[in-house]
């Protein structure tokens, strides 16, 4: 029909708008823009998104906190874009960024969407790139990672392996006595549920190894 094609075209220029909207100097439209990542991705295709779109928010990451909470949010939304469960840990690099950044609603919604990822993620993928990303931010020099890793630790303890349990076990550890306070405050405030966790899945003698309960 003759509606196709120039419906895809204007699909397409929409798309390349957006993408020039990111690279733009108008904060308000890189906003805009950045909150439509997930119709962006879609015109791109799956194939693009991961080799193109992701690459690209990541290398150029914006350095106005608006902007980079609009991103936050629809990296959670990505996931059917960048071609589902099998190719969500795609999304993680970028994230990552975002988890280490100052502001703290950039990080709160990073670390939502990051969390929404995890669940779908297949075993292989959760237990392989997103334990290491967990692993790097509670290991960072950056306070901000170490923060953010906190909660996020706690929620994937479940899901880890047995030797991964150990190692999380003790990162989390080293939050709760980390040279920063805003750090050890965040470790605080999830410290029951981690304790609940590991008490479920090996019992009192690893929390008492690990030094979290003497």
């Amino acid at each position: 029909s003759p509606m196709g094609p120039s419906h895809e075209i204007s699909k397409d220029e929409e798309a390349r708008q957006a993408i020039e909207m990111l690279r733009g100097d108008d904060v308000s439209q890189r906003v805009a823009a950045a909150s439509r990542l997930d119709s962006v991705a879609t015109v791109l295709g799956e194939e693009r998104t991961r080799d193109e779109l992701l690459p690209f928010l990541t290398d150029g990451i914006d350095d106005e906190d608006e902007v980079l909470l609009a991103i936050a949010i629809s990296l959670g939304k990505l996931i059917g874009q960048v071609g589902g469960p099998q190719h969500a840990h795609h999304l993680l690099p970028t994230l990552e960024l975002l988890l280490t950044v100052e502001e703290n609603t950039v990080r709160d919604a990073a670390s939502t969407s990051a969390q929404s990822i995890s669940e779908i993620l297949p075993e292989e993928s959760f237990q392989n790139q997103y334990a290491n990303m967990l692993s790097r931010l509670a290991t960072k020099e950056w306070f901000t990672a170490r923060m953010s890793s906190a909660s996020l630790i706690v929620s994937a303890y479940p899901k880890l392996t047995s030797k991964q349990q150990d190692e999380h076990l003790h990162l989390f550890a080293q939050l709760c006595q980390d040279d920063t306070p805003m750090v050890r405050r965040v470790a605080a405030q999830y410290l029951g549920k981690m304790v609940e966790n590991v008490a479920e899945a090996v019992g009192r003698s690893a929390l008492e190894e690990s030094g979290i309960i003497t």
